[in-house]
């Protein structure tokens, strides 16, 4: 993976940014939000922010990762 770039593909499920020492994604639900958070977690990438959008139907869940100092990003 490139540093800046997105990574989307109309049948992919879930939307990966990366940004610097940052990495968002967008999730479907909940139960996907936290399978994505154990798979960062364990590879060193903490959590710095979670934000609901939309309701119902359409409602998503942004997640944001920071990579720890000195480390490279690990996307899984």
């Amino acid at each position: 993976m490139k540093k800046e770039r997105i990574y989307n593909e109309s049948d992919n499920l879930i939307y990966v940014k990366s940004e610097n020492d940052k990495i968002f994604i967008i999730c479907k639900d909940m139960e996907q939000v936290d399978s994505i958070q154990k798979k960062m977690h364990k590879h060193g990438n903490l959590m710095v922010d979670f934000e609901k959008w939309d309701e119902d139907e359409d409602k998503k869940y942004i997640v944001t990762f920071k990579v720890r100092d000195g480390r490279k990003p690990v996307y899984n």
